[in-house]
């Protein structure tokens, strides 16, 4: 089945999200190895889980799509990875900073 636009949003801010979660595990990683805190090795273990569940929600979008399901179940998906996606956005930023 053809994906459709709002499927299609939904992968493209689970993919971004996954990048940014990416970017966000090199900096978590290198104070893990430097600081070697219950804290750092928390903020790795959340970024490390937040990035599977985005791999596995692009996933399950062309799933949900292929069964059919339509805007009535993409739209709030895609409310959801727009929040997801600014609050990971957010936390990059000041991160980096």
């Amino acid at each position: 089945m053809a994906l459709g636009l709002l499927w299609a949003l939904n992968i493209v801010f689970a993919g971004v999200t996954a990048a940014l979660l990416a970017a966000l595990l090199y900096v978590y990683w290198r104070n893990v190895k430097e600081i070697r805190s219950r804290f750092t090795v928390g903020l790795f273990l959340f970024a490390v889980l937040f990035l599977a569940q985005s791999v596995v929600g692009m996933w399950a979008y062309v799933a949900m799509n292929d069964a059919g399901h339509g805007a009535d179940v993409a739209f709030p998906m895609l409310l959801l990875n727009a929040t997801g996606l600014g609050a990971i956005a957010t936390l990059v930023a000041i991160t980096w900073d």
